[in-house]
């Protein structure tokens, strides 16, 4: 009897955490490609990034994210491939996958336009994984057979996604779709399955240059998931750029559910990021507005390597 409700609460734990999944996706602001297959390959330049979240800092076990996500053009930045390897770790929960993308880039301006204008189309497949660790529950002295049975604490689920991207003078607008594979097939469809749930993301966002160096890049992200409630990201990037292309940024966000489960859910932070080619190192923090003060906030760290040469600095003539 112990076991069956303790197998309960496992369950339980499941549901009531499972929005702290995609932690990953929400570091976004280093690496668009994260929600957009659309993205692989768009900026005509490839690059590594390492990306690593800690969230409720001060608690055991808290909630971590770790990220490895590449991308690169080919054909003359015509195409664009991909890949994401993440995980997602909540005290004994893991949620897992690696991610593969084909995009496709046309541009409808002159190539070398200093604000090129077109659209992108992406596709990708990935495979994902949600287990639980059993060995953190067994000490507890539950010897039910149940427990045995590794397949009960570790589901496997391909998907595939797709997205598109539309760019001109500065602007942007981008919608993606996540998890199509429940539509086409109802063996993967079950309403309290949060980590395959299908999900769409909008993203839209403008660049204002203000003086010869500086450029102000307002955005937004919404995130819409079946069964959840949606997420809302405003930024608002102040870039301070070099003659010899490196840039410095401070990006001020508000989010209005960080998928917390218990500081609350609309949060404040800053993004920081620094550029000097071949390398770009970032921070991000942020705390709740909401919920209480259990915790130290979020803190994200990233570390980007660019793949492809430096672009090529065009003088003003005078």
């Amino acid at each position: 009897m112990r076991g069956i409700i303790f197998f309960s609460f496992l369950l339980g734990l499941n549901f009531a955490v499972s929005g702290q999944n995609f932690l990953f996706q929400n570091q976004n602001f280093f690496k668009p490609y994260l929600t957009n297959p659309a993205l692989a390959g768009s900026q005509g330049h490839g690059s590594a990034t390492l990306i690593y979240k800690k969230q409720l800092a001060g608690f055991k076990n808290s909630p971590n994210s770790q990220v490895i996500s590449a991308d690169y053009p080919f054909s003359k930045s015509k195409i664009g491939v991909g890949f994401n390897l993440f995980k997602d770790q909540n005290g004994a929960s893991s949620y897992a996958g690696l991610e593969t993308t084909f995009a496709y880039h046309i541009l409808t301006t002159k190539k070398g336009d200093k604000k090129p204008s077109g659209f992108s189309f992406g596709l990708s497949a990935n495979m994902n994984q949600y287990r639980i660790e059993l060995k953190n529950f067994l000490d507890l002295g539950v010897t039910d057979d149940v427990f045995n049975d590794d397949s009960k604490f570790n589901h496997l689920a391909p998907n595939f996604n797709v997205g598109f991207n539309f760019f001109t003078h500065g602007f942007f607008l981008g919608v993606s779709a996540y998890n199509f594979l429940p539509f086409f097939n109802p063996v993967f469809t079950d309403e309290n399955d949060l980590q395959n749930a299908f999900t769409v993301f909008v993203s839209t966002g403008l660049e204002l240059p203000i003086k010869d160096k500086i450029v102000i890049r307002p955005s937004m992200l919404v995130r819409t998931q079946e069964n959840a409630d949606y997420q809302l990201d405003i930024l608002g990037e102040v870039r301070f750029m070099t003659a010899q292309g490196s840039f410095f940024s401070l990006a001020p966000v508000y989010r209005n559910s960080s998928y917390r489960t218990i500081t609350g859910s609309q949060s404040v932070g800053l993004n920081a990021l620094v550029s000097k080619h071949p390398f770009g190192i970032g921070y991000q923090f942020d705390f709740p507005l909401t919920g209480g003060n259990f915790s130290a906030g979020d803190h994200v760290f990233s570390f980007t390597y660019q793949l492809t040469a430096r672009p090529k600095i065009t003088k003003k003539k005078k």
